[in-house]
């Protein structure tokens, strides 16, 4: 399959084109969208604009624009009215046929309505790092007090048999 025809078919490409997600950010290098399928309320991606698989095959020019998407995207969740967001998304016409029950659990947590305590950022950079979209999407989640049991570790709890470590 050439870069071409990979573009063509890659579902975050045809966001980019406005086929489907409404932009909720977007710079000139690229947009971010809430995520139809939220872990929490707020969950946002920052998507290239271009076809790129890779945070490291990002130009200077996209590097560039990284931060600034990053604070815009925090800027409009934190701007969000989110139980409207997920209310409207259970109608979107083109998620009619896709589960919403993480947009319908979402809607019942009982820190929807606050702002968030904090952020965690990251991309599954690669298929082994559980990329299911090969196109570079970096997930801006929203994180709140209570919404885990015990948050220590963070990101390292992916491999949850070897997050923890003594701290001297």
């Amino acid at each position: 399959m050439t870069d071409s025809e990979s573009a063509q078919d890659c579902y975050f490409c045809r966001v980019i084109r406005g086929e489907t997600d409404p932009f909720m950010f977007e710079n000139a290098s690229f947009v971010g969208v809430f995520d139809t399928h939220p872990v929490n309320p707020g969950h946002a991606l920052l998507i290239p604009k271009r076809h790129v698989l890779s945070i490291f095959d990002l130009d200077d020019a996209e590097q560039a624009d990284y931060f600034d998407a990053l604070r815009g995207v925090r800027r409009v969740i934190e701007a969000t009215d989110l139980r409207g967001l997920y209310q409207e998304m259970l109608g979107r016409d083109y998620l009619r046929d896709r589960p919403k029950d993480q947009i319908e659990t979402v809607l019942g947590l009982d820190f929807l309505a606050r702002r968030p305590d904090a952020y965690t950022v990251g991309n599954n950079d690669g298929r082994a790092a559980g990329r299911s979209i090969d196109h570079l999407h970096v997930i801006v989640l929203p994180r709140y007090h209570g919404d885990v049991e015990n948050p220590k570790g963070g990101i390292r709890n992916v491999i949850p048999e070897r997050a923890s470590y003594p701290r001297r």
